[in-house]
Order: structure tokens, then sequence, then C-alpha cells
């Protein structure tokens, strides 16, 4: 069979959907034979080869993809990140990957998003022979939310991003002056979702009630939103200096922070799987995060958990964490034996099992 992918066209910081796409198609590439894979759109921010067929991004898509494709046929399209329609006389097999409904279910914070995901993306939905999510949890929202039937939507978890960029070395990095201190680390978006704000006062808290600690709070990600978090630092002077916002950071200083750091939090109100929990783990490290949404699935009892809607939970899941040396150590050896639970490899596996299903 002929299989086009869509997924979003990067030039620099690739993030988030493109790194699944990355991790599926190195593996699906490995042990797939007898398909035949191409990419619409842009493959030059991918480290493989694929095919590409080209089609203008962000323009006419629909029409674009639909043109296109009377003159590439395929016999699968399967989007990893957007909804798609195409006419009835490009016949092929539909495959919409969902990540997660999280301006629909928030749409107090995604006013902008929300008519999206509640027209486009329910449409794709209805007109896809299958979707696949990435989690349980978002299965179950999509069923609920889009009035899907429960055998359409097929579970595909993530998996860890190709380990080859998982180096050590961060010579030259300004990192480099955190090689000393001893750090709980947060990796994570913008959005409200993220919870960044409950994180820094939750932190807050706990070094008001543990004095004599030298731990320090590490925010890695985008920087739109820091300015709320440095009024909220600012008006605790004592331990302002205990709160470090990096900004965007490299694949190699990520996980040199990852190694480096006592602990790992995470602390969202909701994700549709949670990657940054799944690297942490990886890599043996303790970690705290969120009792809700698909968070469980991912850390299993490997994890130490807490409400991220209290203050006070992730204050003292923190206390339980560092504080706590024994406890620390016996989620570290649980960490790497969970994380081997999730893998590109295995989910390759599963997919080529649903591509297959489109067999004649």
């Amino acid at each position: 069979m002929k299989i086009g992918i869509l997924s979003q066209n990067k030039e620099t910081n690739i993030t988030g959907i493109n790194r699944v796409t990355i991790g599926l198609m190195t593996e699906l590439l490995k042990i797939d034979r007898d398909n035949k894979y191409f990419f619409l759109g842009r493959t030059d921010w991918m480290d493989f080869d694929i095919e590409s067929i080209p089609i203008i991004p962000d323009a006419g898509k629909e029409i674009l993809l639909n043109y296109t494709l009377t003159s590439y046929p395929l016999d699968i399209v399967h989007s990893h990140y957007r909804p798609f329609h195409l006419n009835p006389n490009v016949p092929c097999g539909k495959i919409l990957t969902i990540h997660d409904l999280i301006p629909l279910l928030y749409p107090e914070w995604y006013k902008s998003q929300y008519e999206y995901f509640d027209t486009a993306i329910r449409k794709s939905a209805e007109e896809a022979d299958i979707i696949v999510a990435v989690s349980e949890y978002t299965k179950k929202d999509i069923v609920e939310h889009y009035g899907i039937g429960e055998d359409k939507v097929k579970v595909v978890y993530n998996g860890l991003y190709p380990s080859k960029l998982f180096s050590k070395d961060v010579k030259g990095s300004a990192l480099q002056e955190l090689e000393s201190e001893n750090f709980i680390l947060s990796v994570s978006g913008v959005g409200p979702h993220k919870n960044q704000v409950g994180l820094v006062e939750a932190f807050l808290l706990y070094k008001s009630k543990h004095t004599d600690s030298d731990i320090k709070l590490v925010l890695t990600g985008p920087v739109r939103r820091y300015q709320v978090i440095r009024d909220i630092v600012e008006k605790h002077p004592d331990v302002s200096s205990n709160v470090i916002l990096t900004g965007f950071v490299s694949d190699e200083e990520l996980v040199w922070l990852y190694r480096k750091s006592l602990a790992f939090i995470y602390v969202s109100y909701y994700e549709g799987f949670g990657i940054p929990v799944l690297e942490a783990l990886s890599v043996g490290k303790a970690v705290i995060c969120s009792n809700t949404t698909s968070m469980p699935e991912v850390g299993g009892d490997a994890v130490a958990y807490c409400n991220p809607h209290e203050v006070e939970s992730v204050s003292d899941a923190i206390s339980r964490v560092v504080n706590n040396e024994k406890y620390r150590h016996e989620l570290e050896k649980k960490a790497v034996i969970q994380a081997e639970k999730f893998s590109y490899i295995k989910s390759a596996e599963k997919l080529l099992e649903i591509y297959k299903t489109f067999e004649k």
C-alpha cells in the first residue's frame, strides 16, 4: 500500500507532534518492508529519508490536499495533527490521530481554538475510518465529546524521541552554572492548563516550610508566560533566586537537565499523554506528577502523585520526594522499568496492524 503522512511543517525547535512523527516513522520504516510511505509536505526537518509529496502549507489546505491526491493516489492518508476532508473522488482510507481535546474542555482558556475543535476536528473525526488516540483517557474524551463509537478509536501510546539526541554534553551552555546546584526540574509549555503558576506557588509554599532546604526549581519551555511567574516570585524576595527560568533549551541541554536534577515535577491539569513524564522516568528520575487525566497511565506506580488543583497537595508531594531519600530512591528504581512499557517500536507495531486492516 501507499501511505501518506500529514504532520506539522517545522523549521526550528522541533517539539511535540513532530517528535511523535519522527519517532513513529523511524520505527515504521525499519519494520515495514511491504508498504511505501510518503510525507505530505516538507521533509527537511526530518533526520531520515522519506519521499515527499509537495503541498503548500497553511494555504487552501483542503483544496490543495484533494488536488494533490488526484495526482498522487494513496491507499491511506494518516494525519498526525490536523483534521482533513477528502472528496468522494479521492478514495482512500482516512486515519486521524487526536492527541487531546484541551480547547474543547477548557473553552475559558482557549476561546480562539474552541470552534476549531468543536467543528473541524469533530467533522474529520466523524469522517475518519479510524481515529488513533494517544492514551485511554484521550479515547474516553473522544468517545464522550464527539459521540464516536469505541470500536473506531484505537489507542497507540507515544514513546520516546530517538535516543541518539540524548547527549550529556552541554559545554558552552549557560546551563553549566547549574552543575553544582540541587534542583527539581519541570518541562512545560505555556498553556494555562500546564499549571505553571500553581507549581511555583506550591514550590514557594514548600520553601516557606523548609527554610533550610537548598533545593531550587528549574522551569524550561517557552517564555511567553514567564512574566506572570516573575510577578509571583518577586513577592517572595527571600527565595526568588530559587526559581530559575531557562527558556527554550536544546535536546542535549534538556537531557542534561533531566540527568542533573534531583527529581522531576509535572503538575498539569490535563494531558493527552504526558511525554515529559515518560522522558524523566526513562533516565531514572523520581517523578512528581498530577493524579489526573492520562498521567496515571504513563506513571503507573512509579511516581509520586498529587492533586494539581491543590497547592498544599503539590507542596506535600515535593516534600515527600525531596526530603525522603529512601522514598526517592524507591521511585528511581521503578522509573526505568515503567518507562520501558512505552516505546515507538511497540507503537509502530500497533500502528502497522491498523494499517493492515485497509489491505484489499
